[in-house]
This record gives C-alpha cells, structure tokens and sequence, in this order.
C-alpha cells in the first residue's frame, strides 16, 4: 500500500478532475515515470496508464498492447502504482483488461480504490479488435457491453471513467448507461517509425466524430466528447477537425510520448553530430578551384567535388574527345559547361533513341550527287558534340565513330574521300558508382580511344556533406530564396544525410518543391521530411540488350530501305553477307 498512503487530501485531490471550462481536456497515455512526469509539466489534465504506453516505452508498436505477449493486468498495475502514481498530481486512470480470466467489475473497481486511482480506462479494449472478434468477445461476455458495465460501477462509487469507444453502437451503449467522458478512439496513430499508415481523412473523422458526438450528446447531454488516434497526429490535424466536430478533449498515445520521444532524442544526436563536424582547411589552390566550378554551376567543397573539379579542370584544356561517366538525375549542364569553353548550346546525339542509319547520317553525314553533305564531325563551326550511350549504336558504327577521331580524319562511304575532323566528341554515359566506368558493350576501339579521358561525377550520396549548399543551389535555380522555404531541424538534416539518393540532383529537387509548398511556417523534423522523400525508384523498364538492339536496328533499317538488302546493308556500313549472317542468328526471317 506504499503508493497509495500519500493522505485523504492527497488522494481526493486526485480523483478530482480539474475545471476545463472553455478549453480542451488534454489527457495522456503514458507507460513510465518520467513520461507522466513530462506529460504533467508540459500541462495535461489527467494521464492514462495503460499497456499500450509500456509497450511503446519498451520499444514495441502500440498494438502489441493487444497480444499476448505479457499479461495487461500485471503490467498496468506494476508500473502505475510503483512510477507514475508517487510522481504526479494530476488525476491517473487506470487501465482494466475485462479479458483476464479471473475478471470482475468488482475486481476492478478494488484496484482502483485500494491503489489511489483517480479512475479507471477500458484498456486493452474490445474496441480496437477487429469486427469479427468484438462480436465474439461480445457473445462471450467479455466484449464491449462488459467494459461499460465495469466504468459504470467505478463511476458509480465516486470515481472517473474514460470508455474507449470505436462504433456507433458503442457510443449509443456508453451514452444510455451514463457514462460521463466517452473517447472516441479511430485506431493506431500514423506516423513517426513504428506508426501505421493513414486509413481516413482528417475531413472523415472530424464528421464521423460530429455524429457520433451528436448521437451521445442528445442520449446525455453532459457527457464529455474525447478523440485519439488514427490520422490526428499533430495539434494542426486535431484543430482541423475541431473545426468540423465539438469536442471536449483530446488523449495522445504515441503523439505524445513516442513520436515527440523520436524526434526530440533524433534532433538531439543529429545536433551533437553537426557540432562536432569540422570543416578541413583549404588550400590557396583548392579555393581557386572551387571558385572555377561555382563559376561553371557546381556546388560544394567536399573531396568528392575537389576531386572531380581537379580532374575536369586537366580535361577542360585538351582538345581531345573524352567520356563523362554520371548516375541518373545528376545535372549536366555544369559539367558541359566546364568542357567546352565557347559555352553554347551543344548538339546532341542518342546512341539508345536513333536507330543506326540516322545516327551514322547526323554524325559522318551522307554523299549525295552534288557532294558530300557534312556531318556533325565535319561541319564548319562544329566544335563539341554530346553523344549519349554510344555503346548502344551498331558495332560497326562505334568502331568508324573511334577510328575516325583516333585519326582526325572521315574517310565517305562512297567516294573515299578524307575529310578533317573538326569537332571533339563528349561521349555521356549513364552508369551506377559501383559500375565500370565504361560499359561492357562499347566498342574496343572506342574502350581503346577514352582509356585514361574519362571522368566520374560524383553521385550526392558520397558528398552529402555538401547538402545544404547543394539545397541552396537548386532553390535559388528555381527562383526561390530562403524565406520561401521552412526551416531544417537538426533531425531533418540528418535524415536528408542518411537517405540513399538514388535520383540524385533530381530527387532533391522534388523534395524542395514539396518543402516549397508546404510553407515556411515552423522547423521540418526528421518525421516530417522522410514523408517528403521519394519512397524508392520509380519502376524502370528492363535495360535493351544488345543482341535486342541489333535487331531493332536491323529492322528498322530494312524497312526504311523497302526491304531491299543491298541498300540496307550498306546504310548499316555492313557488307551484304554480314547482314544475311546477322539477320540468320537474329531469327529474322525473309
């Protein structure tokens, strides 16, 4: 009896619930001492010690309350008498399982009494089982009809009772047998990293609640209209259907210990962490350097992107072709921009989208009756040219595209005249970190040629130190400026820095625009950005393989060609033998 003899005073006093006239009853459900400590200072009316809260306390999902894991009765009455009822003043319920096989109303109503007990809860509680269960439990005598009868006896003798309540018919039961705070209950909170996912709208509770209080309130009048649970996650949330519902108050679960717990001991870390990061001196040169890529588009002044500047900066000043290895998402204009210095728009050309003949044309260019007509390689005033996934062109296109470059010279298709290469090529190719630079299908002329002339950009995830600067960057492209955007908390900083960024450059810039449109009003935690992260990589086509590009081209080669061999096999720079073998082996019939 050593946590109840605390005085008559003491104990009236908590049973006693405090006037709320003109605000909300603000109740918690908490599963520790320094939770119901927490919860008393930051102002809550009255604290529910339930199962549910000890499990979240030990690290377990709210619904392990409901399963068999520990016996609810012995848990509840261990932790709330020994840590939460010597510690606060503020009115405690206590949670009664009518499941236990030994349980009677009179039972509960002694625990009540005999430990200090402001009241009593239906916790664990037929409400949050599924449908097909309350309605066994029901016929079995343990289910919600139960429940009511037992906080009716411990309203009766002088104490509080809070009905967890989750149908209408429930609602109807609590309200006929008088029942004075009825909680409407809508399921497990969403949210934080063990929350469940959103099943109703904000706009759906707030009118499932306004009838449900309608429905109690005209039964009885003076019942006191309660909500917890499901998408209300945030005092925002609770006010918006405040506005559609009049209620009395609001119990929080895991909005009140878990997720605040996540976030608090989250941005804690994640600010000692940032404390102790260290920016490493920079040398006179390595400054120069990153005034050159700032000048060019790049952000950042990691190792990374010192590393990769250093190495475009060598490249910038050859006259040669070169490789530009990069993941999906990265930018591409800083890079070109380091590369050719004229700065103007660059021609493009796309191994993966033109089939050969179109390709070979825009590249090498085409003999006609009145001359050659020039190619990109060859046409005056052509300087750079951007080719993308080379390796997906013919073989024997790549190997005329390196031995003409090795050579400086194009030597036609007909005439066999050899005429200058003017142009260098930037070769682009879309590989993963963990990739060889180069892929496995281009050419080993081409593989001979780029050998020691390539470079790799380095994906976000390996300079995410840069963050901040790189967020920056990409607002001020979009024409947005700091007071456009909420500010970061310690904890959503670090989330940003531990997400994999698999779209790189473009997936940070989707998470700005989310933030852009979420509006600056308050920090972003850790909870709220991962909602703003892309769940994974959208589903990708399986890549082409190269005996199915083969035959595309091959096809589309034919037919451009009215099926006739001879002209396909020469706009495909093959002989016509080596199409007949080829279209053999690629099961192409006549």
């Amino acid at each position: 009896m050593g946590c109840s003899t605390r005085g008559a005073i003491s104990v009236h006093s908590r049973r006693m619930m405090p006037s709320t006239s003109g605000r909300l009853l603000i109740g918690a459900a908490v599963g520790s001492g320094i939770a119901a400590q927490t919860a008393e200072v930051g102002g809550a009316d009255l604290l529910l010690a339930v199962n549910a809260a000890r499990m979240r306390n030990m690290g377990a999902p709210s619904i392990a309350g409901m399963l068999p894991c520990h016996a609810a009765s012995a848990m509840t009455d261990a932790f709330a008498a020994r840590e939460i009822l010597p510690r606060v003043s503020v009115p405690v319920l206590l949670g009664v399982n009518c499941w236990d096989p030994d349980f009677t109303p009179e039972a509960a109503l002694d625990r009540v009494a005999e430990q200090g007990f402001a009241g009593a809860v239906n916790f664990p509680n037929a409400t949050l089982m599924p449908r097909a269960m309350r309605q066994m439990l029901d016929r079995a005598g343990r289910g919600f009809r139960r429940e009511i009868e037992t906080l009716a006896r411990v309203q009766a003798a002088g104490y509080r009772a809070l009905y967890y309540c989750g149908a209408r018919e429930h609602a109807q039961a609590a309200a006929e047998a008088g029942l004075d705070m009825i909680l409407l209950n809508f399921g497990w909170n969403a949210g934080g990293s063990l929350g469940h996912a959103r099943r109703a709208s904000l706009e759906e509770v707030g009118l499932i609640a306004r009838d449900y209080a309608a429905l109690v309130r005209r039964i009885h009048p003076g019942a006191r209209i309660l909500l917890e649970g499901g998408p209300v996650v945030s005092a925002e949330d609770l006010g918006h259907v405040a506005r559609v519902a009049t209620l009395d108050g609001y119990v929080g679960g895991s909005t009140l210990d878990r997720m605040p717990y996540e976030e608090s001991v989250t941005n804690r870390i994640a600010g000692y962490r940032q404390a102790g990061r260290r920016q490493d001196e920079l040398t006179q040169r390595q400054e120069a350097l990153l005034r050159w890529g700032r000048g060019h588009g790049f952000s950042g002044r990691s190792k990374p992107v010192l590393a990769c500047l250093e190495h475009l900066g060598a490249l910038s000043r050859a006259r040669r072709s070169l490789a530009v290895t990069l993941e999906r998402g990265m930018p591409l204009a800083p890079v070109l921009s380091a590369l050719d210095r004229r700065r103007r728009d660059v021609p493009q050309v796309d191994g993966r989208t033109d089939p050969g003949p179109r390709l070979s044309r825009r590249l090498f260019g085409h003999d006609a009756e009145g001359g050659n007509e020039a190619g990109l390689l060859t046409a005056p005033g052509c300087e750079t040219i951007i080719v993308r996934d080379i390796d997906r062109a013919l073989p024997s296109l790549q190997q005329r595209l390196a031995r003409s470059l090795a050579s400086g010279a194009l030597v036609t298709s007909r005439r066999r005249r050899r005429i200058r290469v003017t142009a260098r090529v930037i070769f682009l190719f879309e590989r993963g970190s963990d990739e060889p630079l180069l892929p496995d299908d281009l050419h080993p002329d081409l593989v001979a040629l780029l050998s020691g002339w390539t470079v790799r950009l380095p994906p976000l995830r390996q300079r995410v130190e840069d963050l901040s600067e790189v967020m920056a960057a990409l607002a001020a492209e979009a024409g947005l400026d700091a007071a456009d955007l909420p500010p970061l908390g310690a904890g959503a900083l670090e989330r940003l820095r531990r997400h994999p960024w698999p779209g790189n450059e473009a997936e940070l810039a989707r998470v700005i625009g989310r933030l852009a449109a979420r509006g600056a009003a308050g920090d972003v935690g850790g909870t709220e950005i991962a909602a703003f992260l892309d769940d994974g990589e959208a589903a990708r086509p399986p890549p082409e393989t190269a005996a199915d590009l083969e035959k595309r081209q091959i096809v589309e080669a034919l037919w451009r060609n009215d099926f006739h061999r001879g002209r396909t096999a020469e706009a495909l720079h093959i002989s016509r033998k080596t199409l007949y073998n080829r279209m053999a082996r690629l099961g192409l019939k006549d």
